[in-house]
């Protein structure tokens, strides 16, 4: 999956994963990505048009990581 994530270095697909369940507000929204990353595997880059298409960047997991400190 490499060739589909070009821009995207650092978010799997268990992270986004993570953060669709926990964090993301609309869960109609998060429920679709949900069913869809199940094609992926959890340690996979996720590919970049599925990170714009939701509007989140490297920047909002980098948040998650400051202890709650943002």
């Amino acid at each position: 999956m490499s060739d589909l994530s070009k821009k995207n270095k650092t978010i799997t697909v268990g992270q986004l994963k993570q953060y669709l369940k926990e964090k993301y507000p609309n869960k109609f929204v998060a429920e679709i990505y949900l069913e869809t990353l199940e094609n992926f595997e959890d340690d996979e880059l996720v590919p970049d048009l599925i990170l714009e298409n939701l509007l989140l960047s490297e920047e909002d997991f980098k948040e998650e990581n400051k202890d709650g400190n943002s």
